[in-house]
């Protein structure tokens, strides 16, 4: 079965983006798929579909010194690391794709004339498909540029080619009005509509049939501490340039790692300091050593600045995701607001304190794995240290208890993950 795969999130850095594509493609091969055409997450950020990886940002090519230079931007220059972010979704490649559901048809006989972008290739991939696999993946939320372009490349291949199209893996908060109004029209003519947390499942019943899955990256599991301490603890064994990441771990270790609101609502150098303040406030409870995980580049600079500032080891964004999920599986807690690292953490048994989110994904994790669902603001350090570190400690307590079955719940999770794939196994 020759799959289209939409999505291919391992172009993206972060490390949940990897691990969730990586774990997913495998699941498809193994079902029988075979993933003949692939588009990255670049390709969809940047409209450009050539056989040829697209350039990372939108239609303009970014090289590596570009992107290194983006990993090593202090908090000190809030505005330059904004500018490097900048996403615009309008003009050159991107003004094919939908602003509004109304547009839809309009578009597609344009990008079935349009020459240029690769249109021409991506459209002939889907036309050979026996299958189309979209990894929703977190894009589903606001009206960026990539969530209109996974809907529009959708309806492509299912009105205009016939081509049987699936979406999985994925967490949906339809709060912007015309990304919502797209999806209400065109996830009823999915196969399959997948989502990685119960919330959007339930929110999104009324207008699609649709079911849950544990995320894909479940299927990462952490090496068992004894044999992994002895070799990751060897001098200089995380230090990825241009991190360093000294720390010891056969002792006692916790994790602290940062949010997907670094893209929207914090300010860098308000996050900075809240995270120098709840690095202290850790120490003042925990005896053990403080490792900080950087898994997004838009976090780099900021975690950068509190290892300098507090001399601790940072766990980069360029770390390879085994080693990821064997730090945060191994701690004796994480304590941060992104989902995937969360993940990580659970997987081993370590109990999370959440902090602010994006979106309700941080909750709707917690729920499921029978934590306390409360997140915590880290630019509120008067308000909500107290709480926060009331919670990490009684986490702390409860001790090998809480994660024997913290680790069996993500046993669960991880073996019920493929069925992001059932579709795909039940074709003749």
């Amino acid at each position: 079965m020759n799959v289209a795969f939409i999505n291919d999130s391992t172009s993206n850095p972060n490390w949940g983006d990897r691990a969730a594509a990586i774990s997913l493609m495998a699941m498809v091969e193994t079902a029988g798929g075979r993933i003949a055409h692939a588009v990255t997450e670049d390709a969809l950020r940047a409209s450009i579909f050539t056989e040829k990886p697209a350039p990372v940002g939108a239609g303009s090519p970014e090289t590596l010194t570009h992107r290194a230079i983006r990993l090593c931007v202090p908090p000190l220059f809030p505005a330059v690391g904004r500018r490097l972010r900048r996403r615009p979704d309008d003009g050159g490649p991107s003004g094919l794709i939908p602003q509004e559901w109304g547009e839809f048809e309009r578009a597609a006989e344009a990008a079935a004339r349009e020459p240029r972008y690769g249109w021409p290739v991506l459209l002939s991939a889907l036309g050979r498909a026996d299958l189309v696999v979209i990894h929703g993946d977190g894009a589903m939320v606001g009206n960026d540029v990539i969530p209109r372009t996974d809907l529009f490349l959708a309806y492509i291949a299912k009105r205009r080619l016939g081509r049987p199209v699936i979406i999985v893996n994925h967490t949906a908060d339809f709060d912007h009005p015309d990304l919502r109004g797209m999806a209400e029209h065109v996830y009823p003519l999915f196969d399959d509509v997948v989502f990685r947390d119960p919330v959007s499942a339930e929110r999104c019943a009324s207008f699609c049939a649709c079911r849950y899955a544990p995320d894909t990256a479940f299927a990462f599991q952490p090496a068992a501490r004894d044999a992994w301490a002895s070799l990751a603890g060897r001098p200089t064994f995380f230090d990825i340039w241009p991190d360093t990441a000294s720390f010891d771990p056969a002792r006692p270790y916790l994790c602290v790692g940062g949010s997907s609101l670094v893209w929207a609502a914090w300010d860098p150098d308000d996050m900075t300091a809240g995270l120098v303040d709840l690095v202290r406030g850790i120490r003042s409870i925990y005896p053990g050593q403080v490792v900080l995980t950087a898994s997004d580049v838009a976090e780099h600079g900021v975690f950068a600045a509190v290892a300098a500032e507090l001399g601790l080891p940072l766990i980069g964004v360029t770390t390879p995701v085994q080693q990821a999920v064997d730090i945060l599986g191994n701690a004796d807690a994480y304590v941060g607001g992104r989902w995937h690292p969360s993940i990580f953490a659970l997987r081993g048994g370590a109990p999370v304190v959440a902090l602010d989110a994006k979106t309700f994904k941080m909750q709707a994790l917690l729920d499921s794995a029978g934590l306390p669902s409360r997140t915590f603001d880290v630019r509120q350090g008067a308000r909500d240290a107290p709480a926060l570190l009331g919670l990490l400690a009684d986490h702390l307590e409860q001790g090998a208890e809480l994660r024997r079955r913290l680790r069996a719940w993500a046993e669960e999770q991880a073996k019920a993950s493929v069925g992001n794939v059932r579709y795909l196994e039940a074709r003749p």
